[in-house]
């Protein structure tokens, strides 16, 4: 979608761009064709940033749109962090965690807030796993592990092709060589989640790109408390607690954004309502991550889903309840 405005006489003019034609491998040598259809109603599902940003960019057609549109930003705090070379209690072998190995997420660890008892703001632990690729990567980047792989793997070559060693099998030797090494093997990325403070703020450039205002002083604390957290699981394992790479500039990574579209009870709490009914605009809906309020805590996706599929339902049973709206089309290209 490039813009959208509200229709005389009711309903969403909508231009978005037609890649239909487009070919996969080809080369584009000219501007795919710009559409436009009409809608009764318009569902705008674009995601934290994507819908913030339409908004923010079509401002001037939609005057009635709440001052707090681009406001409650959250991160649901995350923050990764790693637990690395971990050891066996003996101190000596390491401990294989081995992050490559199985799903993602194997188990979550909640550390509850305050009023149940906890250091402060609720957050979840969750390890972290990754494609083998990584491990690869990250072993490789080490040339003196590699080397000494490479030549172990060359040295027992040379022996069996001089009929020095009369043993066929040099499997082993082959697969510790691709194999992830003893750094990746034993260290545990940790994935952290959890209710930082909702005050990001988003807005647009002087140029029309999106902006966001974000800072992690303002939920120093639980930050705190779950690096806290991250530290005590690297104790356990015999391992040496490393922050994000990016925490020395005091910025976080998150994979789960929430809010710019907050919902609330009127125009001066929020930009929808509970069910994503755009204040000023009954016809036009958020049904995505950024009519979020706050952090949820846990991996939000279930969360938005279930919002999404509440404004579904009451979006359905407005319909139901107009009698023109039953002989008229939803939408004409």
């Amino acid at each position: 979608m490039r813009s959208f405005e509200p229709r005389e006489g009711g309903g969403w003019t909508v231009r978005y761009v037609d890649h239909s034609q487009a070919v996969e491998g080809e080369k584009r040598t000219k501007e795919p064709p710009l559409r436009t259809l009409t809608c009764d109603k318009l569902v705008l599902s674009a995601g934290v940033f994507g819908t913030t940003f339409l908004l923010l960019k079509q401002r001037g057609h939609l005057r009635n749109l709440s001052d707090r549109l681009g406001t409650q930003f959250s991160g649901n705090g995350d923050i990764l962090m790693i637990a690395m070379k971990c050891v066996e209690e003996d101190g000596g072998k390491p401990r294989i965690v081995d992050p490559g190995y199985g799903p993602v997420i194997t188990s979550t660890m909640r550390i509850p807030d305050r009023a149940e008892g906890g250091p402060g703001r609720a957050h979840y632990i969750q390890d972290g796993g990754h494609p083998q690729i990584v491990n690869w990567i990250v072993e490789s980047s080490y040339q003196l592990q590699v080397v000494k792989k490479g030549l172990r793997v060359g040295f027992r070559l040379v022996k069996h092709w001089l009929r020095l060693d009369r043993r066929s099998d040099i499997g082993k030797e082959i697969a510790d060589f691709w194999s992830p090494g003893d750094l990746t093997s034993s260290s545990l990325p940790l994935f952290s989640m959890g209710r930082d403070i909702p005050n990001g703020k988003m807005s647009l450039t002087d140029d029309g790109y999106l902006d966001l205002d974000w800072r992690t002083r303002g939920s120093g604390e639980y930050f705190d408390a779950v690096r806290a957290t991250g530290r005590r699981i690297a104790g356990v394992l015999r391992g040496k607690f490393v922050d994000n790479p990016s925490w020395g500039l005091r910025r976080v990574v998150t994979v789960h954004p929430l809010g710019g579209c907050p919902m609330g009870n009127d125009p001066s709490e929020g930009v929808v309502d509970t069910y994503g009914r755009v204040f000023g605009y009954d016809d036009l809906l958020i049904a995505d991550g950024s009519v979020m309020p706050g952090p949820v805590g846990p991996n939000p996706s279930n969360t938005i889903a279930a919002l999404a599929h509440r404004a579904a339902d009451r979006l359905i049973d407005d319909a139901a309840s107009t009698p023109s709206a039953r002989s008229q089309p939803s939408a004409t290209a």
